[in-house]
C-alpha cells in the first residue's frame, strides 16, 4: 500500500508559530504533529510514502529524512493552494493499479490501520460520530452500511458520521481518474478542488464505499486545538513516566501528565497538568499549566496557562494565556 500525506497548507490559523515553521512541524507531547501521525500509521508505511508539501516544504523534507530515514519517502510540491484533490492529483506518477491511503496532515488520526483495506469495498473512509454534523462533511449509509451519499456541512442533525482525514482506495488509478474528472470539469468550491467531489464521481461510477471508525481524531489546526491534542496524547501515554521522581530530586513539583525533555532545566516551579517541555528549556520560579514550551525557551517569574511558547522565546512576568512565536521576547 502506498501512502500519500497532504502537508501543503499555510497554517494561517496557527500564526505567529507558522511564520517560521510549517504546521506539520509544530510540536506537542514530545513529537511533531507529522511525527505522531507517522508513528500511528507505521503498519501501512512499509512501501512508498509520498508527502505533498508547499509552504516551507524544504523544512518538512529535511525533518522527515533526518527522523524517519527508514521510509521510502518522496516529495511532491503543490505550488498553488488549489485544494486537497488537486494535491492528490499532483501525485499521478504514484497512482497506479495498486491500493493507496491518503491522509490529511492537519490532524492526528488513529485506527486499526492493519485492517484499513477492506475486501468488500473499493474505498474506505475513516469516520467518527460528531455532536454537531453541521461543521463537517458527513456520510449517509444504507442498511448494509455502504455509503450512499456524502454531504458537506449538512443543514440538519440527521447524519452524524463525520469524515476524518484518512481514506483508503483499492485502485490508485481509479482515484486519479475521478480527481482528473472534477479538475477537467472545473468543479471548485471557493477556488479549491475537494476530495468529496471525487468521492461522488466514484460513487456515480459504481464504486462501493465503506466506513471505519477512528480511535482518535485530534485536530492540530488552531492554537486551542493543538493544546487539546497535546493533553489527549499525554493522557494516552506520550508523557514522561518518571517526571514526578525527577521533580522530587531536582526541587520542583510535577502534576501529571507532562512531557519533560531530559535537557530541560527547571527550578522552583510547578509543572502540569498537560504540559510539554522541550529540549534546553529553562523555567525558574514559575507555574505552567496546559501549555507547550518549545526548545530553548526561557520562562521566569511566570504563571502561564493555555499557552504556546515558541522556540528560544523569553517570557518574564506574564500571567495570562499567550501565544508567543519563535525568537520572541515578552516582559511584563
Amino acid at each position: 500500500m502506498k501512502v500519500i500525506i497532504l502537508l501543503a497548507g499555510y497554517g494561517t490559523r496557527l500564526r505567529p508559530h507558522t511564520w517560521s515553521r510549517p504546521k506539520a512541524l509544530l510540536r506537542c507531547a514530545g513529537n511533531t504533529v507529522i511525527g505522531h501521525l507517522l508513528n500511528m500509521m507505521e503498519e501501512i508505511t512499509a512501501e512508498e510514502v509520498i508527502f505533498v508539501v508547499g509552504y516551507k516544504g524544504e523544512q518538512i523534507e529535511a525533518w522527515i529524512r533526518e527522523h524517519y530515514s527508514h521510509l521510502d519517502a518522496h516529495f511532491v510540491v503543490q505550488e498553488e493552494a488549489l485544494g486537497q484533490a488537486h494535491a492528490v492529483w499532483l501525485c499521478h506518477d504514484y497512482l497506479h493499479d495498486g491500493d493507496v491511503a491518503v491522509a490529511f496532515g492537519d490532524g492526528i488520526f488513529d485506527t486499526d490501520y492493519k485492517n484499513l483495506a477492506n475486501p468488500d469495498a473499493d474505498a474506505v473512509l475513516l469516520v467518527q460520530e460528531v455532536e454537531d454534523p453541521r461543521r463537517f462533511g458527513v456520510v449517509v449509509l444504507d442498511e448494509e452500511e455502504y455509503v450512499t451519499a456524502l454531504i458537506e456541512k449538512p443543514s440538519t442533525m440527521e447524519h452524524r458520521l463525520g469524515i476524518a482525514g484518512v481514506m483508503w482506495f483499492r485502485n490508485g488509478r481509479v482515484l486519479y481518474e475521478a480527481i482528473d474528472t472534477i479538475i477537467r470539469q472545473n468543479r471548485q468550491t471557493l477556488g479549491e478542488y475537494f476530495m468529496v467531489d471525487a468521492y461522488q464521481v466514484m460513487l456515480e461510477r459504481g464504486a462501493r464505499f465503506r466506513t471505519m471508525n477512528l480511535s482518535l481524531w485530534a485536530d492540530a489546526g488552531t492554537p486551542q486545538s493543538i493544546l487539546k491534542t497535546n493533553a489527549v496524547l499525554l493522557s494516552r501515554g506520550c508523557d514522561t513516566p518518571h517526571a514526578g521522581e525527577k521533580g522530587i530530586r531536582e526541587g520542583f513539583v510535577v502534576i501529571p501528565p507532562v512531557y519533560l525533555h531530559s535537557t530541560a532545566i527547571i527550578e522552583s516551579a510547578v509543572i502540569g497538568p498537560y504540559v510539554s517541555i522541550e529540549a534546553n528549556v529553562k523555567i525558574t520560579n514559575s507555574v505552567i499549566r496546559n501549555s507547550i514550551v518549545d526548545a530553548g525557551a526561557q520562562l521566569e517569574n511566570c504563571l502561564v496557562e493555555n499557552s504556546l511558547i515558541g522556540e528560544n522565546a523569553q517570557v518574564r512576568g506574564r500571567d495570562k494565556s499567550i501565544f508567543v512565536g519563535d525568537e520572541s521576547i515578552v516582559r511584563v
